[in-house]
């Protein structure tokens, strides 16, 4: 086989490992558990109310001196089982703050409000920021368990020269990563945080990322179904017998007076229509029991005949 032949195989494996989040929906449903799941554990031993929220996903390849992390502040190394690439979680400057406020029970406030400046990282914020890291990461191992398992373990953590200790780990072949970026949230303050995942992590699993599970019908509340069939049938209606219509003229309705009387087709056989809220339901017969009148009902109105008929008596 030929060197050009080769690198040609080469070239087609490495662009058949490459993921593009945009074809795999489920990593965005994925990425919103992950971030349930990291506040529910937050708040094991969190004073404050920490919550973490998805903001997307994206690939992204470190280049040479990786300055694609030039920007964070804190670096939490990740193995996995499962890959022998490294993975990581980057945090921007107020990440460590906001870690160490929450772990103490504070509020979240800005530092305009607070009036404080950045300062450097002491010993204790360290130690919290790598404990808030590590339980962020581990939050996503049973959201991706059934899917794409991770099994993330954390490993180095690094809060300075972060650029240059990521592009000494990481292979010439082993760049290529899947972000998923986060909002931390406290009170007021907010912060970033990038996962990144090697794309081979999720390369074989395709398949199942490509689908987005339907989501099942919430189950009925009996009860609250009972409540409102129980409710509805103490609502209360107007049902009225009519025992006959006719039409007249404008004049004729002028001319009413008092003891005058009005003629109608009907006889004490004709069938005199039952309705509700202007609705006809039924047919009866009006008879007499004692001192008052009765309607026995005789059969039910089928509202589209009904319609026909008054079509056809235009």
């Amino acid at each position: 086989m030929s060197m050009t032949a080769e690198r040609t195989i080469e070239a087609q494996i490495r662009s058949a490992s490459r993921i593009e989040p945009h074809k795999l929906p489920r990593l965005k449903l994925l990425g919103e558990e992950w971030a349930e799941a990291a506040t529910k554990d937050f708040a094991e031993f969190c004073g404050g109310g920490l919550s973490a929220e998805f903001a997307g996903v994206a690939p992204l390849t470190i280049g040479a001196g990786a300055p694609e992390a030039r920007d964070a502040a804190l670096c939490l190394m990740l193995r996995s089982p499962q890959w022998t690439e490294i993975g990581f979680v980057l945090g921007d400057a107020m990440a460590a703050d906001l870690f160490a406020e929450a772990i103490f029970g504070g509020p979240g406030r800005s530092r305009a409000s607070a009036g404080s400046m950045q300062r450097a990282l002491t010993a204790l914020d360290k130690r919290l920021a790598e404990k808030g890291l590590a339980t962020f990461a581990e939050a996503a191992n049973p959201v991706f368990a059934e899917i794409a398992p991770l099994d993330l373990k954390s490993d180095l953590f690094v809060s300075t020269a972060i650029p240059e200790e990521l592009d000494e780990l990481l292979p010439a072949d082993g760049r290529g990563f899947i972000v998923l970026t986060f909002r931390l949230r406290l009170g007021d303050v907010s912060a970033s945080l990038r996962a990144c995942l090697p794309e081979k992590a999720f390369a074989m699993h395709r398949r199942k990322l490509a689908t987005v599970p339907e989501r099942a019908a919430p189950a009925a509340d009996e009860t609250w179904a009972k409540n409102i069939q129980e409710g509805l049938q103490l609502a209360d209606l107007e049902v009225r017998a009519l025992l006959d219509e006719r039409q007249i003229t404008l004049g004729e309705v002028s001319r009413f007076a008092v003891g005058q009387t009005i003629v109608l087709d009907a006889t004490m056989d004709s069938l005199i229509v039952v309705e509700c809220e202007e609705q006809r339901l039924f047919r009866g017969r009006m008879g007499m029991t004692r001192d008052a009148y009765v309607v026995r009902i005789e059969e039910k109105i089928d509202p589209t005949e009904e319609f026909i008929d008054d079509i056809l008596a235009d």
